[in-house]
């Protein structure tokens, strides 16, 4: 036993390969995935452990979206491989803001914007005057407040309302 063991040990794991552009991608079952084992063999060549491949594979099979990064030497390949499995690969990408013209559209002012929103003067100062570049995160959520300003200040105006314990 001790002698498989140390065979075992000394056959490196096989490594998902991580060559290329990372690409994130929002995975939907759109039909039938006739060959799973193909699914999860594409998942493992872009760069998905084995062991993530298989619980990608039974939550897409389960209808659920499965945001995922993998990674591709010709990333504007990889929707249609996934699509001939099945399978519908629509890419999530960081929007490009402009928080100048975001406020604009809205007719705030920089001080307006940073109370309405939660954020600090100077922070919206910086990324009008061009300082500094909102990260990846909040350019998600200046996305947000640009296309619909109201849901976020209804989530903001919820979050201040005590919890409602259950009787």
């Amino acid at each position: 036993m001790k002698e498989a063991l140390a065979r075992r040990d000394a056959i490196p794991a096989a490594d998902s390969v991580r060559s290329g552009s990372p690409i994130r991608l929002r995975l939907k079952r759109a039909g039938e995935i006739a060959r799973p084992v193909d699914l999860a063999r594409l998942l493992t060549r872009h760069g998905l452990s084995l062991k993530r491949a298989h619980a990608t594979l039974n939550r897409i099979t389960a209808d659920e979206a499965v945001a995922v990064r993998l990674w591709s030497e010709a990333p504007n390949d990889v929707p249609s491989q996934f699509r001939a499995l099945g399978v519908e690969a629509s890419p999530l990408t960081i929007p490009k803001v402009d928080t100048r013209a975001i406020r604009a559209r809205l007719g705030l002012s920089q001080a307006d914007f940073a109370v309405r929103f939660g954020f600090e003067l100077d922070t919206v100062q910086n990324w009008d005057q061009g300082r500094h570049a909102p990260d990846p995160a909040t350019r998600v959520l200046l996305a947000i407040i640009d296309r619909d300003p109201a849901l976020v200040e209804a989530v903001m105006i919820d979050a201040g309302k005590p919890e409602r314990t259950p009787a």
